[in-house]
C-alpha cells in the first residue's frame, strides 16, 4: 500500500512538471521584393537564422492603379497563406518603398511571424 502511494505521488510530481513546461517561441521574417510589376523572389528567415530564398515569378497587373493593387495584395496573401496555415502568426510588417528613374520603383516587404511550440 505505501509502494502505491509513493507512485500515484511519483506520477503526479510527473504531470505537474510536465504541465509546466514552457513553449518555445520561434521568430521568422518573410521578405517579399517587387520590381517594376513583378515579384520575383522572396527570402524566409527562421529563428535558427536558416535562409531559403524562392524564386516566385509573379507578374503584377498595371493596366489601372487599382487592378495594381487588388493584384499585389492578392498575391501577397498568395506567398504568405502557407505560413497562416503552418499556425504563423504576425508580428509585424514594413514596407520599403524606392524610385530609380521614372515609373521603374521597387518595394520591400518585410513580414515578421511568431510560432509557439512545446
Amino acid at each position: 500500500m505505501k509502494t502505491l502511494i509513493i507512485l500515484v505521488l511519483a506520477l503526479a510530481a510527473g504531470q505537474i512538471v510536465s504541465a509546466q513546461q514552457k513553449s518555445k517561441t520561434n521568430y521568422m521574417s518573410i521578405s517579399i521584393f517587387e520590381q517594376a510589376g513583378r515579384i520575383n523572389y522572396m527570402i524566409v528567415t527562421r529563428t535558427d537564422s536558416a535562409q531559403e530564398t524562392k524564386d516566385v515569378k509573379i507578374k503584377l497587373g498595371l493596366a489601372s492603379a487599382q487592378k495594381a493593387l487588388t493584384d499585389e495584395d492578392a498575391a501577397l496573401m498568395q506567398l504568405l497563406n502557407p505560413y497562416y496555415n503552418k499556425g504563423w502568426k504576425l508580428l509585424s510588417l514594413a514596407v520599403d518603398n524606392s524610385i530609380f528613374t521614372g515609373s521603374d520603383y521597387s518595394k520591400t516587404f518585410r513580414y515578421y511571424f511568431s510560432k509557439d511550440e512545446l
